[in-house]
């Protein structure tokens, strides 16, 4: 999986109650992992090939000897975790887990600063039989992963410093035996937003370069490893904002005319209730693509907005056969299908 800056013991059927790092602040906005069987999120997770790949890069793995106060567990009857956690600017930490061939996990690092701050945190992942889960391949670098386990064994999670930034969040998530995906509802008190999304989804940190008009409370990245392998797609983000300023309110549905890229105002849909005005966005430079999905609805003096963002190449830039167009469709009714949950005041 090529990082694009533009931009984990066993599900143990008993475990220890509760995992050995701090949780998210009761003041933050609510994040509840709810039933897999909450609709309409209904997705087939894709497999990923369970062969090792290429030479271990993170050479300490089949030597390491586990930290226990670095061990994932999960709540009794958890599939999930948020751990708050720290590393100095130029350390690194390592997790330990155990889990069961075949469950789908999905690991990804929320990098924690002041807004606008801009930082990431490169994680490597493997089995303590060796095989590397990532990164996937040479010179390449991840700060996130999901896919199918190969092996019932331990598993390592390293995370490496993220520049000036040092404190992080790391969410862990292992759905049970057999099912393909869990869900997650995260709720707002102070903005009145509502919505449920699946692990194929994680909160991360984004970078300015939205066409969006309010303040970004929640950047959900699309981190299925599959989607990225050998296809065109480099990155794409869920984003959600809402502002009260009355400038901002009163041209809310308005294409934003101070955005990157020119918009073009598509329409109106109804979704859960609310008359969203649809707009779209597409740049393009150095062949790369910047489709942006915008929707805005103002509703009791708040503008609401949730943007689309996918960046992808050109696929005219890659040699014959390297690499297949990403799955533009089914991308886009997965962001459909977050946004038909949305609940606003």
């Amino acid at each position: 999986m090529k990082k694009i800056i533009f931009a984990i013991s066993f599900l143990i059927l008993a475990v220890v109650a509760c995992s050995v790092f701090s949780g998210t602040p009761a003041s933050a906005p609510e994040i509840l992992s709810i039933s897999p069987t909450v609709k309409p999120v209904v997705v087939t997770a894709t497999v990923l090939p369970t062969q090792a790949v290429q030479t271990p890069a993170f050479t300490p793995l089949a030597t390491v000897q586990p930290d226990p106060s670095n061990t994932i567990r999960f709540g009794a009857g958890g599939t999930w975790t948020d751990l708050s956690d720290s590393v100095s600017s130029s350390g690194s930490k390592i997790y330990t887990l155990s889990a069961m061939q075949g469950q789908i996990m999905s690991v990804s690092v929320l990098a924690e600063g002041d807004p606008g701050v801009w930082g990431y945190f490169p994680i490597e992942i493997a089995g303590s039989d060796g095989t590397l889960l990532c990164p996937v391949g040479a010179n390449n670098e991840c700060s996130f992963w999901r896919g199918k386990l190969p092996l019932t064994q331990d598993y390592f999670i390293k995370v490496k410093a993220g520049g000036d930034l040092t404190n992080f969040t790391l969410r862990v998530a292992i759905n049970p035996p057999g099912k393909s995906e869990q869900t997650f509802r995260y709720k707002n008190p102070s903005s009145g937003i509502a919505l449920v999304y699946t692990d194929q989804f994680a909160p991360m940190r984004f970078p300015s370069m939205a066409n969006n008009k309010t303040d970004i409370e929640l950047a959900l990245q699309y981190i299925d490893t599959a989607s990225y392998q050998h296809t065109n797609l480099g990155e794409a983000y869920f984003l959600l904002g809402s502002s009260s300023d009355p400038q901002i309110v009163a041209a809310c549905t308005d294409p934003n005319p101070n955005g990157g890229a020119p918009e073009e105002a598509k329409g109106t849909e109804s979704i859960n209730g609310y008359n969203f005005v649809r707009s779209q966005s597409v740049g393009a430079g150095a062949g790369n693509i910047y489709d942006q999905e915008i929707y805005r609805v103002a509703k009791n003096g708040v503008c609401y907005e949730v943007i689309y963002f996918i960046h992808y190449s050109n696929i005219g830039n890659y040699a014959p056969g390297a690499a297949t167009e990403f799955d533009m469709d089914g991308l886009l009714q997965k962001f459909d299908e977050i946004l038909s949950t949305i609940q606003v005041k």
